[in-house]
């Protein structure tokens, strides 16, 4: 179908019998208006495809096959096109043929039928209604081929776009992950400076302390006692401190162990009631797997003291061949549904701690999923045990019962 504006439209006129062809031509064209005369339905068909604004056909020509061969060129026109067709009726009596164009209307769509003998004005009034309506037509075929590019231009942008997006979150979740892996290694430098350094000084001071020796009933020996109260209380808190930012059970024993100590010690400290459920196959992960997972539980753990205000939790811990999975279940007021849904779609505005925790899962290609209602909140863990990210030198632990060490705290 021509669709360019510059192409000159015109009504074919197809009326093989007699001198009506040459009689409606010579109408339209001392009007203005551009008519052309076919004589066979071929050429008809053809002109139709290659753009008209209406044709004009008399009763007589429409046999049963050439009513389906043009009702058959009408409807493969695209969706837009409503082409006009105007049916010539013989002399007022209604003709077999008058009742199948009639019967044939959807087959040819736009029709209107005008009797003969048909005035001058009349025909040229219904040629040009169709005209107008023709080019209408036209008109919103072009509008929908700028919308068509509009939206191409617009999804191709679109694209472009999310490509972009792909990038800048790729870049950001690859220095996320940097930046917790300079955490956790800072965590562990500030550890060990805290135990051998600082540490060490006060549990120096603290034999000095014992060494010295005052007379009974002198008056400093009470500020002696306290003194030495005071520093070993020192000594406990920094230990505890250079534990909990980087436990040393966690490299010696791996996971499984370390993860005990700090239940134990949370709860102490905590008050809160926490069950601990662990598989049946106990074994080491690589290094990586074993932080993550730690620094779940961990924060995991400090989000329900801080904010769920559960007197308890569950934590059961389940693993097949290639999978670990870590649930931890509290029962306090839950998170709320915006930010919660927020947290699922942009995988921020919940707090830090989520938001660290999830990334540290998705930088080993793990899931981490929250549920949460009014009955408390769920956090899912599901991490592969055999896979060592991409940057990261963790060496893989062997699979070698795990000897518990004494707990320094």
């Amino acid at each position: 179908m021509v669709t360019d504006r510059n192409f000159q439209f015109r009504i074919l006129v197809f009326a093989p019998f007699g001198k009506d062809a040459v009689l409606i031509r010579e109408v339209l064209e001392s009007s203005g208006v551009a008519a052309q005369v076919v004589k066979e339905p071929a050429e008809l068909g053809r002109c139709i495809q290659e753009g008209a604004d209406a044709a004009i056909i008399t009763e007589e020509s429409l046999d049963d096959e050439t009513t389906s061969y043009l009702g058959q060129c009408i409807a493969a026109q695209p969706p837009w096109s409503d082409f006009p067709v105007i049916i010539l009726t013989g002399g007022g009596a209604s003709t077999p043929s008058t009742e199948m164009a009639v019967r044939a209307r959807a087959a040819l769509g736009n029709l209107s039928l005008l009797e003969r003998p048909v005035r001058p004005a009349t025909l040229l009034s219904v040629v040009r209604t169709a005209s107008r309506a023709r080019a209408r037509q036209y008109e919103i075929c072009e509008q929908l081929a700028e919308l068509k590019q509009t939206h191409l231009a617009l999804q191709e942008a679109n694209n472009r776009l999310e490509t972009l997006v792909e990038e800048r979150t790729s870049a950001l979740r690859k220095l996320s992950a940097h930046l917790l892996r300079a955490q956790d290694d800072e965590r562990r430098r500030m550890a060990r400076e805290l135990h051998d350094g600082l540490g060490q000084s006060l549990a120096a001071a603290q034999i000095n302390l014992g060494l010295i020796d005052i007379p009974a009933g002198a008056v400093g020996e009470r500020f002696l006692a306290e003194a030495r109260q005071l520093v070993g209380r020192a000594v406990s808190d920094i230990r505890t401190l250079s534990y909990l930012l980087h436990p040393p059970l966690l490299e010696e024993a791996g996971f499984f162990s370390a993860v005990q100590w700090y239940i134990d010690g949370f709860s102490k400290r905590s008050g809160i009631n926490v069950t601990l459920e662990l598989p049946s196959k106990l074994g080491r992960m690589p290094d990586v797997v074993e932080l993550t997972l730690f620094r779940v539980v961990q924060e995991g753990l400090i989000n329900v003291h801080r904010h769920s205000g559960s007197q308890h939790v569950d934590i059961r811990i389940e693993r097949d061949e290639t999978r670990i999975i870590v649930r931890l279940k509290d029962y306090g007021k839950g998170l709320p549904l915006n930010l919660l849904e927020r947290f699922r779609k942009t995988g921020c505005g919940a707090g830090v701690g989520l938001s660290g925790m999830r990334e540290r899962v998705k930088e080993l290609g793990g899931e981490f999923v929250v549920e949460s209602d009014e009955t408390g909140t769920l956090l899912t863990v599901i991490a592969p045990q055999t896979i060592t990210p991409a940057g990261n030198n963790s060496r893989p632990r062997s699979n070698e019962p795990i000897q518990v060490l004494e707990r320094a705290v």
